[in-house]
C-alpha cells in the first residue's frame, strides 16, 4: 500500500508539472487574434505592425513586418506568416529572418488566384513570439490561364495563345474598334468613340490638325491604358501590342499558313521551337463581316502617324504575307495581347 501511494503522488506531481509546462508555452506564443506587443519583460517592449498587403498577383504579394523595440535589445526572429484560415500562424507557412533591424519585406509566392489570404506579422525575442494584427487580401483572376508563350524574343515579350474574348487559340475572340474597349453592332466612324461622326473630326489620339476635330491635336500616338481593351478587360499586366512588338516578332519568328483544326490562319514558329496560331478573323465594317478565313487583321496599340485616323496593325494572309494593316480605326478587329506581369 505504501508503494502505491507513492506512484500516485509521483505520477499527480508530473501531471502538474506537464500543465504548468502548457499554460507557459501558450503565454508565450501569443495567438494572432490576440495581439500581444508588450512583451513579456517588464523593462523590454515589443511592437509589431503588420505591413498592408500591395502589389498583389494573381499568385504573388507583397507582404512586410515593422517591429520596434527597446535601444540594445535583439530580435530572435521576424517575419510574415499567412494563410486562408482567419488566424494564420507559424504553423501554416511563413517567411521570416534572423537579427533583423526591425524591418521585413518579402514576396509571398505559390497563392492560388482568386483566393482571400489572411497575413499576420510576428517577431521572436528570447522565446516569446509576438504577433502584429491581421490583414487581408484577394488575389487577381488568373491571366487567361496563363495563357501566353515565351518564343524567346529579344525584348523577352511574352504574347497570349488566345484574342481578347476567347478561351482557345482557335476562337476569333471579339472585335474592337482601335482605341475603345468595348464591342458593338455597327462599326462606323458614326459610332466611334473619339471622333464627331467622320474621319477627320477625331477627338482624340491626333498628331495632325487636318483630321482634328476644329484643328484638334494631343500628339497621343500610343493607346493610354484605359483605352487599351487588354489591359482594360485582361488587367493590368496585359496590353495591346504596340508597332515594334510586332515589328520584334515578324523579324525572330517563321510565319506559314495553315489550320489549327477547322481553323484557317497563320503560324509564328520561334527559334526556341514554340509557336503561337493566330486565326484569320478578318474584321467588321458597318455591321457585316469581312475576309473571315482569309486575313487576320490585328491592332497594335500604336496611331498611324501619317493619317491619324488609321491605326497600325499587321494583316495576315493565305499567301503567308506578313504585312502591316494601316486599318481606319473605326474598324471592328481582333486583338493578340501581349503579357508584361514578367
Amino acid at each position: 500500500m505504501i508503494v502505491k501511494e507513492k506512484y500516485i503522488i509521483m505520477k499527480t506531481t508530473k501531471l502538474f508539472t506537464l500543465l504548468v509546462l502548457l499554460l507557459a508555452f501558450a503565454v508565450s506564443c501569443t495567438k494572432p487574434d490576440e495581439p500581444n506587443n508588450s512583451g513579456g519583460n517588464n523593462e523590454v517592449t515589443v511592437t509589431v505592425t503588420t505591413v498592408e498587403p500591395n502589389e498583389i498577383t494573381a499568385t504573388t504579394a507583397i507582404c512586410g513586418a515593422e517591429v520596434t523595440v527597446n535601444e540594445g535589445t535583439t530580435l530572435a526572429e521576424l517575419g510574415v506568416c499567412w494563410s486562408t484560415d482567419a488566424t494564420p500562424t507559424l504553423a501554416v507557412s511563413h517567411l521570416s529572418i534572423e537579427n533583423s533591424d526591425g524591418h521585413f519585406t518579402c514576396t509571398v509566392e505559390g497563392l492560388e488566384p482568386e483566393t482571400k489570404y489572411y497575413v499576420c506579422a510576428y517577431a521572436i525575442y528570447e522565446q516569446e513570439c509576438y504577433y502584429g494584427e491581421i490583414k487581408s487580401f484577394t488575389t487577381l483572376t488568373a491571366p487567361i490561364s496563363n495563357n501566353y508563350v515565351d518564343l524567346g524574343l529579344p525584348s523577352g515579350t511574352l504574347w497570349a495563345k488566345c484574342n481578347v474574348g476567347a478561351n482557345t487559340p482557335e476562337e476569333y475572340g471579339d472585335y474592337f474598334a482601335w482605341g475603345e474597349i468595348t464591342t458593338k453592332y455597327n462599326y462606323s466612324w458614326d459610332t466611334y468613340q473619339y471622333c464627331n461622326g467622320t474621319y477627320n473630326t477625331l477627338t482624340k489620339y491626333c498628331n495632325n490638325s487636318e483630321f482634328g476635330n476644329n484643328g484638334f491635336t494631343d500628339e497621343l500616338i500610343t493607346l493610354l491604358p484605359e483605352d487599351d481593351a487588354a489591359n482594360a478587360i485582361l488587367g493590368s499586366e496585359w496590353r495591346m501590342p504596340t508597332a515594334d512588338d510586332w515589328q520584334e516578332l515578324f523579324d525572330n519568328t517563321t510565319a506559314s499558313w495553315g489550320r489549327q483544326g477547322n481553323v484557317k490562319g497563320v503560324i509564328f514558329t520561334a527559334l526556341n521551337g514554340n509557336s503561337i496560331f493566330l486565326p484569320a478573323a478578318g474584321n467588321v465594317q458597318g455591321s457585316s463581316y469581312y475576309d473571315e478565313g482569309e486575313i487576320g487583321n490585328y491592332w497594335s496599340s500604336s496611331l498611324y502617324t501619317d493619317y491619324p485616323w488609321g491605326a497600325r496593325g499587321a494583316r495576315l494572309k493565305a499567301t503567308s504575307q506578313v504585312i502591316w494593316g494601316d486599318d481606319p480605326r473605326h474598324y471592328g478587329q481582333t486583338i493578340r495581347p501581349v503579357y508584361s506581369g514578367k
